[in-house]
């Protein structure tokens, strides 16, 4: 066999086995694979926004800072948000979705101290998975940007939650159970604020359970 021949010859070995590879290895991905990619790359961004925001606080944080976070570039970031309005959006209403669900079921029955100790350990539960999160609500937390997230989210269920904690404290016997409910409310903020301030010093279990154990035994 010539030279000629026996390069047409290992061309076409080697174009066969090329297209016969692609065939069987290299399909085209499915409808699947293309939604599980873009969800990574979505959380790869709200992760990054996250970072951002912490650091260099929200009205600072653009997008061309968010994309380099991410390692991403700008216009690929358009090609999922639109704005960092909408990161917010997402990483606030992913918060105040984990504390809606937690919620959801006691605000449907009797709201007794089995109750009572369920709803503090949930929120203890969501604090420890997303206190940077935690962090981003309470640093804007009077923004009217925030204000009108948790208006959207749950204002009603909100409402009717508030209604059976008062409720609780008044079937305790409580003298003042609307002050008390404040007392409580200012309790857990005060828990949460110290614990994303030092997670990792925060006797956050301890607290949690002096927290459970003075307002089940409170009567007064």
């Amino acid at each position: 066999m010539n030279q000629g021949l026996f390069f047409l010859f290992e061309r076409k070995i080697i174009s066969t086995f090329d297209r016969t590879f692609n065939q069987k290895f290299m399909s085209p991905r499915s409808s699947k694979q293309f939604e599980t990619i873009r969800a990574n790359k979505m959380k790869l961004i709200l992760d990054a926004a996250l970072n951002i925001f912490a650091t260099d606080g929200y009205h600072s944080a653009t997008i061309s800072k968010i994309s380099t976070e991410a390692g991403i570039s700008k216009g690929l970031m358009y090609n999922y948000f639109s704005s960092k309005e909408e990161l917010l959006n997402i990483l606030l209403g992913e918060l105040f979705d984990s504390e809606m669900e937690s919620i959801t079921t006691l605000i449907k029955g009797p709201f007794n101290e089995e109750t009572f100790i369920t709803m503090v350990k949930k929120g203890t539960e969501i604090l420890k998975k997303k206190p940077k999160q935690w962090m981003l609500y309470f640093s804007m937390s009077t923004q009217p940007e925030v204000l009108k997230i948790i208006e959207s989210k749950f204002s009603e269920e909100r409402i009717l939650f508030m209604t059976n904690i008062l409720q609780y404290f008044k079937d305790k016997g409580c003298k003042n159970p609307e002050l008390e409910m404040q007392f409580f409310n200012v309790t857990m903020t005060g828990f949460k604020l110290s614990y994303i301030m030092s997670p990792n010093h925060f006797p956050v279990d301890e607290i949690e359970e002096k927290i459970i154990n003075q307002f089940i035994k409170r009567e007064s």
